[in-house]
């Protein structure tokens, strides 16, 4: 209870001195935020806006100084090649369909512009220690919402994200920036890092997300980077029994889904080898990429534009088909890219990808730097790995997580320490 007093005050509260207010806002924001994503993705999308606005008001009434960085140009221009591209796709591929509901969904990409000056309001070194202990709370509150589903026999757990792929996701990868507050000095932060961590793995395996599986093993590589350069602060003895029995509660409750998932993969592989037509997940997909090829290959240059996509996709694959096949992306985040803008789709996606890695990269060498890298890797590699099987951007969660984790990789210097957020 005195570690939640002091919880509320360092966020809460601002400190004497000019621009606490806004850092006061700052903290709530970055907080809740990180908390959200698999309780509520919308929500995310109101703070995103809602800072968007604010910012915008600010820099208009000269409020707010667009102080950026070369880097952070460079971070942001990155980041904004790609609505900007599919911007233009949706202009050069008629017939035009919802094209403003298109724009506004693109929208979050461009926030960085407008993020990061209010951020840099907030002293170094205070959002992202908050950032990363609130997303080990916010994995502990989702896994016990997922397991109170499964429990209640749903077949996937989806907490409040309303789809299980995307709760994978956001397990996954929040649970993974959870885990480095181990490096806290703070027991009850470390607690919440290693039960943060736990409870996003235990959200990625209630919700059936083969593809986030893979994520796992990569993540465990750059978890073993990060802490040879940084010591934590628990002994090795204590987290190897802590994470044993962790790991084995994790696998007891997760164990009918891990065989559910496996069994219904086994199922949808032999499925292929008949010639029945049965539709599956898995040849669902195949079919899917087929067609993204195909359509991809016949207008490499500027493809079909966001609202032409399914279409183009459906018109390569076979009449029998087509009726079962309704989806809204081809479940591989580049072909979709490259069905909506052609090469230059893909190509903007990519930079779009590599921006979080080199806002990190190029900061100046020191602890700063080495956990933004993390953070940067940590990002990429979740949203690659996933987005390359099912779910990537065009999404009400993904695409703002996304945008506001590039904001924060960038807010502190690379010379910045870590610290706990209560320091008292």
């Amino acid at each position: 209870m005195k570690y939640l007093r002091q919880l509320k005050i360092a966020v809460l509260y601002p400190e004497n001195g000019a621009g606490s207010a806004l850092d006061r806002n700052n903290r709530i924001a970055v907080f809740l935020f990180a908390i959200l994503p698999g309780l509520s993705p919308n929500f995310n999308s109101f703070i995103l806006l809602g800072s968007m606005v604010w910012g915008l008001c600010c820099l208009a009434t000269g409020g707010l100084a667009l102080n950026l960085s070369k880097s952070d140009r460079l971070v942001a221009i990155g980041i904004s090649i790609y609505p900007l591209v599919m911007i233009a796709s949706i202009f050069v591929n008629p017939p035009y369909s919802e094209e403003l509901d298109w724009i506004f969904r693109l929208l979050p990409f461009f926030s960085v512009w407008l993020l990061l000056p209010r951020m840099r309001h907030s002293p170094d070194g205070r959002l992202v220690p908050l950032f990363i202990l609130g997303a080990g709370i916010g994995m502990i509150v989702t896994f016990l919402f997922s397991l109170l589903q499964i429990m209640f026999l749903m077949e996937r757990a989806e907490a409040g994200t309303s789809n299980a792929a995307l709760l994978g996701v956001i397990g996954v990868l929040f649970g993974g920036i959870a885990l480095l507050n181990v490096q806290s000095p703070k027991s009850v932060e470390q607690r919440i890092a290693i039960l943060g961590y736990a409870a996003g793995l235990g959200c990625v395996l209630l919700s059936g997300t083969r593809s986030a599986w893979l994520v796992i093993p990569v993540h465990i590589v750059i978890f073993l980077w990060y802490f040879r350069k940084h010591s934590f602060h628990l002994s090795l003895r204590s987290l190897a029994i802590t994470g044993s029995l962790l790991f084995a509660g994790l696998i007891a409750l997760g164990s009918g889904q891990i065989l559910h998932r496996i069994e219904a993969l086994q199922q949808n592989m032999a499925s292929l080898e008949r010639s029945d037509g049965e539709v599956t997940s898995l040849s669902a997909r195949f079919a899917l990429y087929k067609g993204a090829v195909s359509a991809i290959r016949k207008d490499p240059l500027t493809g079909y534009g966001p609202q032409n996509r399914m279409a183009s996709v459906l018109a390569e694959l076979p009449d029998s088909l087509r009726p079962q096949l309704t989806y809204s992306h081809v479940h591989n985040g580049f072909l979709t890219a490259g069905i909506d803008a052609g090469i230059f789709g893909i190509a903007a996606l990519s930079l779009m990808l590599a921006t979080p890695v080199i806002g990190a990269w190029r900061k100046e060498a020191g602890p700063g730097r080495d956990l933004a890298i993390a953070l940067a890797l940590l990002l990429v590699s979740s949203y690659v790995i996933t987005g390359s099987f099912g779910i990537m951007f065009n999404q009400k969660a993904l695409d703002p997580i996304f945008a506001y984790l590039v904001a924060l990789i960038c807010v502190d210097r690379g010379s910045t320490g870590f610290a706990p957020v209560v320091r008292s």
